[in-house]
């Protein structure tokens, strides 16, 4: 789940989810330089990987966890027979995963970020023409390539920077 600072009054809830992932990053943080320090940054799979793609290596879903982040589970194979080409999913599945993995590299890479008025949070990758939409819970609402120019310039919601949280 990804939280972006509002000027509203926060629950328990959401102070204890920003403790947990504050808490989380510092671990990923710890684990990431721990694997890039000396004995371990030149091992064949990660040699000229960029952080995203050595994150992404890291990442072991279950089915269950792969159902769990799409956000109507019922619609993704629909989504899938519609998009999964575009992206050489060969499964609904893979297909999720790679939704999921997308909004994950949207806070490393610089990837352009809008998040609306209802925080449905867009990305697009402009290198690739890869567009993501996400609940504000964090699940996938939909992830293709839209093959218009233009398409995420007309998407609602103001500008964010994912990488910084802040922005």
């Amino acid at each position: 789940m990804i939280l972006i600072g509002f000027h509203q009054t926060r629950s328990n809830f959401e102070i204890m989810n920003r403790v947990f992932l504050v808490t989380a990053a510092a671990i990923v943080g710890a684990g990431l330089l721990w694997f890039h320090s000396p004995q371990h940054a030149t091992t064949p799979e990660s040699a000229g990987a960029s952080p995203a793609e050595q994150v992404n290596a890291q990442r072991v879903l279950s089915h269950a966890d792969i159902l769990r982040s799409w956000g109507n589970p019922a619609s993704l194979p629909d989504h899938f027979a519609r998009h999964g080409r575009d992206f050489g999913a060969r499964n609904a599945d893979e297909y999720a995963l790679l939704a999921y993995q997308f909004l994950h590299r949207a806070t490393v890479e610089p990837y352009l970020a809008k998040i609306d008025n209802h925080r449905v949070l867009r990305i697009y990758d402009p290198r690739t023409g890869s567009f993501g939409a996400y609940n504000p819970d964090g699940t996938t609402k939909t992830f293709f390539k839209p093959g218009r120019a233009g398409y995420f310039d007309r998407q609602p919601g103001r500008p964010i920077d994912l990488r910084n949280p802040r922005s």
